[in-house]
């Protein structure tokens, strides 16, 4: 192999790494622009989730007033239908000591 000839080849060998170089600088640029996306994507999507938890949040407490508000109208309505229990009961005992035809007997 001539002296002009081992040049050449050392050129062509430098020239496949320069090209190696550059494909390389060129797949991590890609990488760095894709992580970055990935990055912008999860940041958008923790805000969403926030977003949506705050909401539910409040949907969250709102139904926990309902809720106590309901169960305060039941305690009412037990509390009343004791009362007419007792009420109807004493309707009834007192019919039944003033009944003279037999009816209540």
């Amino acid at each position: 192999m001539t002296p002009e000839q081992r040049v050449d080849r050392l050129e062509a060998i430098a020239s496949l790494f320069v090209a190696a170089e550059q494909r390389r600088r060129k797949n991590l640029r890609e990488q760095q622009e894709k992580i970055g996306i990935l990055i912008n994507m999860q940041i958008k999507s923790e805000e969403r989730f926030n977003e949506r938890f705050d909401k539910n949040e409040e949907r969250f407490a709102r139904n926990e007033e309902r809720f106590a508000r309901t169960e305060q109208a039941i305690d009412r309505l037990i509390t009343a239908q004791a009362r007419t229990h007792e009420k109807l009961h004493e309707l009834i005992e007192t019919l039944r000591r003033n009944d003279r035809g037999g009816l209540f007997a």
